[in-house]
């Protein structure tokens, strides 16, 4: 879990990072723009004030959540398990996983400043979903990451792969272990419960 979580924060990390390269599609200068837009508040001598940092803070969070779509994410995080939850079971699980994902990459979103991204190839999946292959480059690494996004009126962000590792799949296989054997309004409560 740890090392998931690690994954994750590095890749949400990255969307604050400044970017390099060639634009391949529609998707991959929607996350550019999204980057462009982070950096810019990140870089706002309001973020650095203690004062206007909360505004400055809430204003960051929703240029991350306008890239993310968490709906997507949550229900692919919960596979085939997403149709036992109720309308209502499905609103509550996503604002807790968003929550989580919050407390768990603002910091380090918040830190990231020397890497680069470079968007090396945009890629379809479907008729409505590309994968963008970038490479994090710094301090001496190179580092894979593929976007996935989907479009739904705009393209979103629905699940991140680093160096081969899918978030989606890794948070799918642990709620998965929790609903083989609890209901999902206890999956919410523990997500819910998790500071990181």
């Amino acid at each position: 879990m740890k090392r998931l979580l690690r994954q994750a924060s590095f890749a949400c990390a990255l969307l604050v990072l400044t970017a390099t390269g060639a634009l391949a599609g529609q998707a991959t200068e929607t996350l550019s723009v999204s980057i462009d837009k982070i950096i810019a508040l990140l870089a706002d001598p309001a973020y650095k004030n203690p004062e206007t940092r909360p505004a400055m803070r809430a204003k960051l969070l929703t240029a991350i959540d306008a890239v993310f779509d968490m709906k997507e994410l949550s229900r692919r995080a919960l596979g085939a398990d997403w149709g036992k939850f109720t309308p209502e079971q499905q609103e509550r699980f996503v604002a807790a996983f968003g929550q989580l994902l919050q407390n768990t990459y603002l910091d380090k979103i918040e830190s990231y400043t020397d890497e680069k991204v470079q968007y090396l190839k945009e890629q379809q999946l479907g008729a409505d979903r590309v994968e963008v292959d970038t490479k994090v480059v710094g301090k001496g690494k190179e580092i894979p990451i593929a976007y996935r996004l989907a479009n739904h009126g705009g393209w979103r962000v629905y699940d991140v792969v680093i160096e081969g590792v899918s978030l989606v799949q890794n948070y799918r296989s642990q709620f998965g272990q929790i609903l083989a054997n609890e209901t999902p309004d206890a999956l919410i409560a523990k997500v819910a419960a998790k500071k990181s």
